[in-house]
């Protein structure tokens, strides 16, 4: 047993410290503020096991009121062991990551599809002449976990009745409205500082450009001082970025 008294730093094992990287780094550029994915290197060696280190818990509500066909989505037989139906069969990679219920009704959610307003709150009625909504459950969850990312919610929707229907309501019962415009997404995701920088940098996308054009030297510099699997995932998410600006621009040809 080594003794304070007799304790010499220089026998001690050798432990090389690293600074993490920050989990709310942005890379910043001119009209573009691009927010960087968890990689193994935000967690100092020593935290890499402990409980705050477990990846932000996230939650997803989709409403298809157009509803589905039963016996393609809904599996024969219960618990683990079921056979999956067509559509989950689609998701079999996954199977261990989800779990189907069966059963599951909101009896009192009366209206036909404009109803979609109660899917995430099961306020009942809400045809009735003195209806009032109350918190829908992916703002429950925001309320509780929203501070682990960098929005705590985000509203998106498509073709909403013109801003009438939303999946989402605050306590209070007042609908927060969806976006529908992939582009207005983007810009509030990836893009940042003066109007006139962000018009500017919607220009470039225009002409083919890519926003990491712009922090093209701050990713240079990052990926040299990361591993290899870090590496990785910020090629994996940079190439996901361009294909989604891509997109987008596909479908303002599309809309023309």
């Amino acid at each position: 047993m080594t003794t304070p008294s007799s304790f010499n730093p220089t026998q001690a094992p050798f432990v090389a410290f690293k600074r993490a990287i920050s989990r709310r780094r942005f890379l910043a550029g001119t009209g573009v503020l691009l927010a960087l994915p968890l990689l193994e290197s935000m967690t100092p060696a020593f935290a890499a096991a402990a409980p705050s280190a477990v990846k932000p818990r996230r939650m997803l509500g989709i409403c298809n009121n157009l509803g589905l066909v039963p016996e393609f989505f809904f599996p024969q037989g219960k618990g683990a062991d079921y056979k999956a139906s067509p559509y989950l069969e689609l998701l079999k990679q996954h199977r261990k990551d989800f779990t189907v219920f069966s059963g599951v009704s909101h009896p009192d959610v009366d209206g036909g599809h404009p109803a979609d307003n109660c899917f995430l709150t099961a306020a009942p009625h809400p045809s009735s002449g003195g209806f009032r909504n109350t918190i829908s459950l992916d703002q429950f969850m925001a309320e509780r976990i929203g501070h682990l990312t960098r929005y705590p919610s985000m509203t998106l929707g498509v073709n909403c009745s013109r801003g009438s229907r939303s999946l989402s309501w605050t306590a209070g019962g007042v609908m927060i409205p969806t976006e529908e415009k992939a582009s207005e997404v983007f810009r509030k995701m990836f893009m940042g500082g003066s109007a006139t920088e962000i018009a500017a940098q919607e220009r470039r996308l225009v002409l083919g450009q890519s926003i990491l054009d712009a922090v093209g030297g701050q990713a240079g510099e990052l990926r040299r001082t990361m591993g290899t699997q870090d590496r990785d995932r910020l090629d994996q998410y940079f190439t996901s970025v361009r294909e989604l600006e891509q997109r987008m621009q596909m479908s303002k040809e599309w809309e023309k």
